[in-house]
């Protein structure tokens, strides 16, 4: 494959913030050299687009690579499983720490997400040996899929990071069979580290930010851990509905090396379910354009937890210096991509800048103009209250967060 054609390839897929990289090591191996493709590119220069890891302090960049972690499922002997009944009056309370605070949903929409079945709770538990796992709640909107589990009877310390060996994600059609596919999309996975995001870094809970000698705490409050796995489709509503399988398969701690766990608990939790969720968002049609960048915004769309953009962009194409896995030189050419959505600007006048997670950004065909990003929220937000959409124009000096002579402002309302 040529490299332009191996770099194409990427631009469609998934892009993820470039901590999150550390965190699946093993596992993007097999694509190193793809990655180093990106080197140099623009859309790479996304500052503070940090997610979980030790190394939260001058990010820059995010890679486009294509995340599935996907293996067989396997039967799992002595397995103790549990369905509990809950009320709807009892829902609000069983929001899990990461879905909650570490989306920083307010209690009004916590409520108004489990009314409209955007947000559910499944409450399976599982136990082996003196480990149980809860699949306590699910956030499911037209393009994500996000899912919450309680570990309980397995401790770590202070700074050392859990982890299952597999994480097996499979969804179920009309008739019962399963695809490991995702229609077009990905999935990601990790213990909650408590942390929440300001202006795209991560902070403590109660604003302080991360210094070198931070130690993370994986332990809740009541010594359980929260597991959680995030999932995109290209496809729109692709899984409201449907059965989802969930196998996760022998628990341990983080090695000191790339590669698995060292497993601590061996055995397997699998789930089955239906996923609710709300396909509900608020479009818009509009003709922005972007400075001088060549770059007109025609159309988004905002959920609670999701955002989309339509561009058009006439390509442009340019040619970058990239390094191979043997750090060889080489040069590739690309399409110049339009400024990088970043965020919302409330009625309030409330600027949310660097909340942007995983999502899909790209040309819609190839010999289209029309480019489109469909992007996950790290922070809740309300799409009545949106007035403007954020989109990078230039970067401040340093480290500093992005005010408003660097964004380019589009009203929405």
């Amino acid at each position: 494959m040529r490299q332009r054609d191996k770099l194409d390839i990427l631009r469609s897929e998934v892009e993820i913030p470039e901590i999150v990289q550390r965190k699946a090591e093993a596992a993007f191996a097999q694509i190193k050299m793809e990655g180093a493709f990106l080197q140099g590119d623009p859309q790479e220069k996304v500052k503070g687009q940090d997610m979980k890891g030790k190394d939260r302090q001058n990010i820059k960049g995010s890679r486009r690579i294509s995340v599935k972690r996907f293996w067989p499922a396997a039967t799992a002997a002595a397995v103790a499983v549990t369905v509990l009944g809950v009320g709807a009056a009892a829902a609000y309370s069983q929001w899990s720490k990461g879905m909650g605070d570490g989306l920083q949903v307010s209690s009004e929409m916590r409520q108004e997400l489990e009314d409209i079945q955007m947000a559910s709770f499944p409450e399976q538990s599982v136990t082996q040996g003196d480990v149980t796992v809860t699949a306590q709640q699910a956030i499911v909107d037209s393009h994500f899929a996000r899912i919450s589990f309680k570990v309980e009877g397995f401790t770590v310390e202070d700074g050392i990071e859990p982890g299952f060996a597999s994480t097996s994600v499979n969804v179920g059609t009309k008739d019962g069979s399963y695809t490991s596919e995702h229609a077009n999309g990905s999935v990601l996975s990790g213990f909650y580290d408590g942390l929440i995001y300001e202006n795209g870094k991560a902070v403590y809970q109660d604003g302080t930010p991360l210094s070198d000698d931070s130690v993370i705490s994986y332990t809740m409050e009541d010594g359980s851990l929260e597991y959680q796995i995030d999932m995109f489709s290209g496809e729109k509503d692709y899984y409201i509905g449907k059965q989802i399988y969930v196998e996760l398969k022998d628990l341990g701690i983080a090695s000191q090396f790339a590669g698995e766990p060292d497993v601590k608990v061996p055995g397997t939790w699998s789930f089955e379910w239906t996923l609710p969720g709300n396909n509900e968002v608020k479009s818009f049609e509009l003709d922005e354009t972007l400075g001088d960048s060549g770059a007109v915004v025609t159309g988004a769309e905002l959920s609670p937890l999701s955002v989309s953009a339509t561009y058009e962009m006439p390509r442009q194409e340019e040619t970058e210096l990239g390094i191979d896995e043997n750090g060889t030189e080489f040069t590739h050419e690309y399409f110049r991509e339009p400024p990088y959505l970043t965020g919302v600007k409330l009625k309030d006048g409330t600027m949310y800048t660097g909340i942007i997670g995983g999502g899909q950004s790209g040309y819609v065909s190839e010999n289209s103009d029309t480019y489109e990003v469909i992007y996950s929220l790290m922070r809740a937000i309300d799409p009545n209250e949106v007035d403007s959409l954020l989109f990078v124009k230039s970067y401040p000096e340093g480290e500093e967060p992005l005010q408003e002579e660097n964004l380019y402002i589009v009203p929405i309302s």
